[in-house]
């Protein structure tokens, strides 16, 4: 039945209206903490509306990338990484940070250089060492505009930084178009049907086609790994302490 409403909807020529309303529709049975099966196989929709992503940034941009440390973040490798790349632009944490770890990242990085997310297992660490927050926010560093959204798909009854798949979108869609979309979660991913946990955020694939992004910068999944969605960008899942060249 999914498969056949999609080949159904690429019949017609779509608006990007409608794909919203009938993204931010409940049905009476949903399970809202289970994978979200309305929004399985929706890239060749999406595409078909808003075309290919953007090919370039506007600049080269020098990135070191901090996420999902958990208690466990390398000194060592951190003082190498940015004596390797002293001249990077901007230090990213993307969330699931201890204290010790902030503590740690703050001897060897100067706090204008960072850009902070909130994961899905953290205190406020971005108010207690006042750093600043990049949910929801646009920040333009070598000419390039980095916008972020924090946690993760909300899979369980619980209070930490989530969204529910609506919610997601809703929180996006208003949001100016930037060149990088970083994020704690990745974009929906159709292969996680048996684990809705990490089955993504659809705010976030929606995003990326409609304001046709180059990059996708994320941590959650605990691995890293480079993927090219159906319209160009490039999502690139980080874990640790990574040092990144994008154009």
């Amino acid at each position: 039945m999914i498969l056949k409403n999609i080949f159904n909807n690429l019949k017609k020529q779509e608006t990007k209206e409608e794909l919203e309303k009938e993204y931010l529709s409940l049905g009476k049975n949903d399970n809202i903490y289970g994978f979200q099966k309305k929004f399985y196989m929706q890239s060749n929709r999406l595409l078909k509306v808003f075309g290919n992503a953007r090919e370039y940034l506007p600049n080269k941009i020098k990135l070191i990338v901090v996420t999902d440390t958990h208690n466990t973040l390398n000194e060592e490798e951190l003082i190498k990484i940015t004596a390797e790349h002293p001249d990077f632009d901007a230090c990213l944490l993307l969330g699931d940070h201890s204290a010790s770890d902030i503590e740690i990242i703050l001897k060897h990085i100067q706090k204008e250089k960072i850009f902070a997310l909130l994961g899905n297992h953290d205190i406020d660490y971005i108010s207690n060492y006042n750093l600043f927050n990049l949910n929801g926010n646009i920040v333009t560093i070598n000419g390039v505009r980095l916008l972020g959204i924090e946690g993760s798909f909300k899979y369980k009854k619980a209070d930490f930084p989530s969204f529910s798949q609506e919610d997601s979108i809703k929180f996006l869609d208003d949001k100016a178009t930037a060149d990088i979309l970083v994020s704690h979660d990745g974009p929906f991913d159709d292969k996680m049907i048996n684990n809705p946990a990490h089955q993504g955020l659809f705010g976030i694939t929606y995003y990326l086609y409609k304001n046709k992004v180059k990059y996708n910068i994320h941590g959650h999944l605990h691995n890293t790994f480079d993927k090219t969605l159906n319209n160009g960008t490039i999502e690139k899942c980080m874990y640790k302490i990574n040092y990144i060249e994008l154009y």
